[in-house]
């Protein structure tokens, strides 16, 4: 792929108002499959094309680099919904979140058909940076199971609230940090241990946005 179609991709993509994450949800691949497009490691094949057109509102000339930027269409408004940001949610040691809200996220339409309840939580702490840089936005789903290995926010003794990838083993369940941090280590629930803190899956992390400002 050419630097001009790169760079076009990536333009495309920040005049249409979207994160890399929003971006891939749309196009229905993974944010690393989306980067491969936009970072010219991947060309898209024709249908990929004709899509990121559609999620821009661009021409596909305009996306290859065949027109300069005055063939520019203009962005298509990208139809949104308002999804309230329920509160702050630690991803580091468990502690009390879900303050109530006043504020809301515009969110495209097609992240939460289907989810109904759904809401965004803002991440604070660095022990899941790996995926979600502090001050993310994550979108919970309260009506997907947490299942082995999923990413979801859970409650720890009742109140306290954290984000956490979630193992679940027959003598317990692993609550494992996606950290650049080896200070953040694996909580582990033991099922025997009567004195073993109360454990509750809130919902399953199905989105994030990054906070403004911070680029893949």
């Amino acid at each position: 792929m050419t630097e001009m179609r790169h760079n076009r991709i990536a333009e495309a993509r920040d005049k249409a108002g979207l994160t890399q994450q929003q971006a891939a949800d749309l196009l229905g691949v993974s944010v690393q499959g989306y980067q491969y497009y936009e970072y010219g490691k991947r060309d898209p094949k024709a249908s990929v094309i004709r899509r990121l057109c559609e999620i821009f509102g661009v021409s596909a000339a305009y996306l290859l680099g065949m027109t300069s930027s005055d063939g520019v269409v203009l962005p298509r408004p990208v139809d949104t919904v308002r999804v309230p940001i329920v509160g702050r949610i630690a991803a580091g040691t468990p502690r009390e979140a879900f303050a109530q809200s006043d504020e809301y996220q515009d969110t495209p339409c097609s992240l939460v058909e289907g989810r109904e309840g759904c809401f965004w939580l803002s991440v604070a702490g660095n022990s899941m940076n790996r995926l979600f840089p502090e001050g993310s936005l994550v979108l919970v789903d309260q009506g997907l199971e947490v299942r082995d290995g999923d990413v979801g926010a859970v409650f720890v003794n009742g109140y306290d609230a954290t984000l956490k990838r979630v193992f679940f083993t027959r003598d317990g369940i692993r609550l494992h940090p996606e950290s650049y941090d080896p200070e953040y280590r694996d909580m582990f629930i033991r099922r025997d241990d009567p004195e073993a803190p109360e454990f509750r899956a809130i919902g399953r992390v199905v989105s994030y946005t990054a906070p403004a400002g911070w680029r893949a």
